[in-house]
């Protein structure tokens, strides 16, 4: 595959998973929250909180994908091994870490007042496990990248 067409194949995917989270965000949190938390009648004082908690989480994932277009842009134009990219990829491993904070602090707060509830447990663990790989797999990456800069770096550099 050559490298305009993976960014323009990469691109689409981002735009999926942009269309996918405001999916998310804006229909599918809330009424799993409904269907979860209102219908618990110990529950029923969390739900604004949890849908501005959706939100909340909402800001790191949108900001990871605005930073993944950049990198596809880059891929693009043939600049897919420099040191910006793997230090964009060092972000996304950021946001990915501050997404997986963001849960372990509501399944904190969730165990802790004591009214859980087994289907919202499964998806915060579900979505604490995406943000672990991912932040795991960028963190990675971003490493590999940096090396491949330097290699690039000194491959210039050699007649």
């Amino acid at each position: 595959m050559k490298q305009k067409e993976l960014a323009k194949w990469l691109k689409i995917i981002i735009v999926f998973c942009w269309l996918f989270g405001l999916l998310f965000c804006s229909y599918v949190g809330p009424e799993t929250g409904k269907n979860i938390l209102l219908d618990s009648g110990s529950l029923k004082e969390v739900y604004k909180p949890f849908i501005a908690f959706i939100w909340i989480t909402g800001i790191p994932y949108f900001f990871a994908l605005c930073i993944g277009w950049s990198i596809c842009s880059d891929i693009n134009v043939g600049n897919d091994f420099t040191l910006k990219n793997a230090n964009r990829l060092k972000r996304i491993t950021v946001l990915a870490m501050t997404e997986g904070v963001l849960y372990v602090i509501a399944l904190l707060y969730i165990f802790i007042s004591g009214n859980y509830n087994t289907n919202l447990l499964m998806i915060l663990l579900l979505i604490l496990f995406f943000a672990v790989v991912i932040a795991v797999f960028t963190s990675l990456l971003s490493y590999l990248m940096g090396k491949a800069s330097e290699l690039k770096q000194d491959n210039e550099l050699t007649i």
